[in-house]
This record gives C-alpha cells, structure tokens and sequence, in this order.
C-alpha cells in the first residue's frame, strides 16, 4: 500500500507540475491563467513538487502503523486494570480459565481490550491451540506491552499449577498503581496547563486592553481603528481557548 500509494502521489505531482508550468492560479475569476514568462525560471520554481510530495507520502504511511499501534496500546492499558479485577473476580469461583476470556471476549465495556481477548479464543477454537500456546502466540503480536506481560505470566502461571484467583488480584494491584500514577500525572499537567491559562488568557487581555485604551486615548496610529484591534484580541483569545482545549482533550485519558 505504501508503494503503491508513493507511487501515484508521484504520477499525481508530475501531473501538477506540468499544469502549473504552463498555468498560474489566482484567487479572482479566472483561477487559471495562461503562464507568460520564462519557462526556465518556473521550472526552477516547481521542480521540488515531484520530489516532495511522494517522499511526505511515503513518510506519512511509512509511520502510520506505528502510530496507530501506539494508539491501540494506551486504550488497551487504560481498560486493563479494570478488566484483570474483572477477571480477578471471576477466577474467584473457579471457573475454567478459558471460560474467564469468553465473558471479557463477549463484554462490551472494553471494546479494545475484547480484540485481543479474542484472538486468543480464535486460536482455541479455530487453530485448536492450547490456551498457553494461544495466550503466548498473543502476548508477542499484541500492541500493549502491558498486555503481553499480563499473558506471558498466565501462561506460566497455569503451566505451573499456580493459583489464577491470586495471580490476577496482585496483577490487578500493580496495574491499578500504575493507573493512579498516570492520572496523578495527568493532573499535574492540567495544573500546569491552568497556571499557563491564567497568564495568558486573563492576564494577557486585561494588558492589551489598558494598552488598547491609551492608544486609543493617543495619537499614536498603529494601522487599525480600535474596534479592528478589538475584534483581533477577542479573536486571538477564541484560537488560544481552542488550542488549550485540543491539547487537554489529547492528554485526557479515556478512563
């Protein structure tokens, strides 16, 4: 898909680059108007579209699958701790290990966390693999580093005849730690983010509009009437809200 893509971002520049020697855009009607001057020079202008363009293609999908790896992982780690007390509770009674990866597989509070959950029980029952071997043929593909831990030390743990009930309650403990530790850091970022919003969207208007006001007061011209530098500082504050909002909502854990 890559390849593929490279290269008909390639052929697309060429095609570009063709068209915008002979033609140049403006904003007015007509947006394309025959190109008068020195071919040489436009050639020189272009010439960087078909090199580019396929090279920031080939970057996007070349780092796409890690990112979306990397992605799967933290929804994966942030279901987990609350999944392993899940399955802690039900080991309790218990039941059959492989009856434990059938009520997480057929859960719908951890829609990311079931897929792996079910590639297991899908070599079970479509491979006819044992659940040691599914869970360690899992544990390597998986993209939570986390959730490969969590199934290398079942898979022992059962090999070796070991208490399931107790396994997933002290797994449970260390993952319930490590999610509190997250959220504590998350807090702190957001405490961080708030000292930054109050130095720069309270502080910072309140300054530009006693500035505002001796200039109006002035005859200093700037450029612009006051309502003009008005409308941008309200406008600037909307972008800055915005960013701070996108970044906190990037930062948020799902749990």
């Amino acid at each position: 898909m890559t390849i593929l893509t490279t290269v008909v971002a390639f052929l697309l520049s060429v095609l570009i680059s063709v068209f915008l020697l002979f033609y140049n855009m403006q904003l007015s009607y007509p947006f394309f108007v025959l190109y008068e001057g020195s071919y040489m020079s436009r050639i020189f202008n272009i010439f960087w579209i078909p090199i580019v363009m396929p090279f920031v293609t080939f970057l996007i999908l070349y780092y796409y699958p890690s990112t979306e790896r990397d992605s799967l992982a933290k929804r994966i780690d942030q279901e987990l701790p609350f999944a392993v007390i899940h399955m802690s509770s039900i080991s309790g009674s218990g039941i059959e290990p492989t009856e434990i990866f059938k009520i997480i597989g057929l859960s719908r509070e951890y829609p990311f966390l079931r897929k792996e959950i079910r590639k297991v029980l899908n070599q079970i029952n479509l491979y006819g693999y044992d659940l040691v071997t599914s869970l360690n043929n899992v544990s390597k593909t998986t993209p939570s580093t986390k959730l490969a831990e969590l199934f290398s030390g079942l898979s022992t743990t059962i090999t070796s005849g070991g208490n399931l009930s107790e396994f997933f309650a002290k797994r449970a403990d260390s993952l319930l730690i490590t999610y509190r530790l997250d959220r504590e850091k998350y807090t702190k970022i957001a405490e961080t983010f708030m000292d930054i919003y109050i130095s720069i969207v309270i502080a910072a208007p309140m300054i530009l509009m006693i500035l505002l006001v001796l200039i109006s007061l002035s005859s200093y011209n700037v450029g612009l009437s006051t309502d003009q530098l008005t409308a941008l500082i309200i406008g600037i504050m909307g972008v800055i809200n915005v960013i701070f909002i996108f970044i906190l909502h990037l930062k948020q854990p799902r749990y």
